[in-house]
């Protein structure tokens, strides 16, 4: 879940996956990997996402998952999790549509 959170702060942000690796410090296919799912994000990864982005960790760490948490508060913060990504979602996809508004693509 990390994964698609990353990747849709960097939509937020209307930055691309080179312009955010750069930002980030790590290499383009890192990043790459860390989006598609196929590495995880270490903490020193998500430390730089925080920094970068001018949130807190604990805003992140939100959606790692956290297997010693009682399964009432996985639960909950699994719910808070998926709410705060389709929120992220729709932002992104309201970005991209007026985007294509402004530079008059159908």
């Amino acid at each position: 879940m990390i994964n698609n959170a990353l990747r849709l702060i960097r939509i937020y942000h209307d930055l691309t996956p080179t312009e955010t690796s750069q930002r980030l410090g790590i290499s383009r296919s890192y990043l790459s990997e860390i989006e598609k799912g196929s590495k995880t994000a270490s903490i020193d990864v998500l430390n730089k996402y925080a920094i970068a982005f001018d949130m807190p960790v604990s805003s992140l760490m939100l959606f790692v998952e956290n297997a010693d948490a009682k399964p009432k508060t996985r639960g909950a913060q699994q719910f808070i999790a998926d709410k705060a990504l389709k929120m992220l979602d729709w932002v992104a996809t309201v970005a991209d549509d007026r985007e294509t508004e402004r530079v008059g693509r159908p």
